[in-house]
């Protein structure tokens, strides 16, 4: 029995994970107690709640460093500087509790899940607020001596381009994220002399303008097709995995990026890797994939 524990900006998902699903679930908000000690205090009462027979405990946090159990200044978590939360929860439970980023925690879980199961090398590429990345290499996750290896997320795109959240200009992120396909889809407005259909932020208005053939949202996903395909056969060059996977919710639309996507990605790759690196999307289930990425997590650790 391992639980598995999510934590995003505003809340938290756990759930008891046997035979490879999850058979129970909660949630409690990121910001309980104001402190982090008061947060894992609300975090182990939760954990507890699920069951009194755990074995032991996977976490997946923005900026989790497996190697130390600590999150390092998580820029959209409510604490400042480093947080040791794995040490802290694995005090009050009295099991051993791995944590890991949250990018790896969903490579884990699609490769012994979803997506992945059964390959050695593996690319997970997460799209959401900002790009996450795991690689499977060999069998093993990808950590590096600091811990924080694979971040294709920073990889620059466009030298002096767009200012990224890092502190560098010109990142693949700052590009194909939520944020990202925003800024592109505000600027070819504006371009094209076309308003916004709504005030509504995220991806899913710009797909459903995409959808009614609104030029700027078609080109904003041409766009972000070409950037994103570009910079994952780059990555590609460098670990040559078998297969590319994509997940969250950018990656949800259909055909509207994906099939640009695989075009963009097809015509830049390595004439080596051409026909031989498989691009497609996650396939744990969307409500749960954060849970079973850090029960993957659990497992290893």
């Amino acid at each position: 029995m391992i639980v598995g524990i999510d934590i995003g900006g505003t809340s938290t998902k756990l759930g008891l994970v046997q035979d490879d699903r999850v058979v129970a679930r909660d949630r409690i908000p990121t910001t309980e107690g104001g402190s982090p000690e008061h947060y894992v205090d609300a975090l182990a009462k939760a954990v507890q709640d699920l069951t009194r027979d755990v074995r032991s405990v996977g976490i997946g946090a923005p900026n989790g460093n497996q190697l130390t159990g600590v999150i390092e200044r998580a820029p959209n978590l409510p604490w400042k500087g480093d947080v040791p939360l794995a040490r802290m929860l694995s005090d009050r439970l009295g099991v051993p509790c791995a944590l890991g980023n949250d990018a790896n925690a969903a490579a884990l879980g699609e490769w012994r899940f979803g997506a992945g199961r059964g390959l050695t090398d593996l690319m997970v590429v997460t799209l959401g607020t900002g790009l996450g990345s795991g690689l499977i290499v060999d069998s093993r996750l990808l950590l590096g001596p600091f811990g924080n290896a694979g971040e294709l997320g920073h990889m620059t795109l466009v030298m002096d381009g767009r200012s990224c959240t890092c502190g560098r200009k010109g990142c693949l992120e700052a590009y194909v994220s939520i944020r990202g396909m925003r800024r592109t889809y505000m600027e070819l407005l504006s371009e094209n002399g076309e308003e916004a259909p709504t005030d509504e932020d995220g991806v899913l208005p710009i797909a459903q303008a995409a959808i009614n053939g609104q030029a700027s949202a078609v080109q904003t996903f041409m766009h972000t097709a070409r950037w994103l395909g570009v910079g994952l056969a780059n990555a590609v060059a460098i670990t040559a995995p078998q297969k590319v996977i994509l997940f969250g919710g950018i990656a949800r639309n259909g055909d509207l990026l994906m099939k640009p996507l695989q075009d963009w990605f097809g015509r830049s790759l390595l004439n080596i890797h051409q026909g031989r690196v498989l691009l497609g999307q996650g396939e744990l289930p969307e409500d749960d994939a954060g849970i079973l990425g850090a029960a993957a997590l659990g497992a290893v650790g």
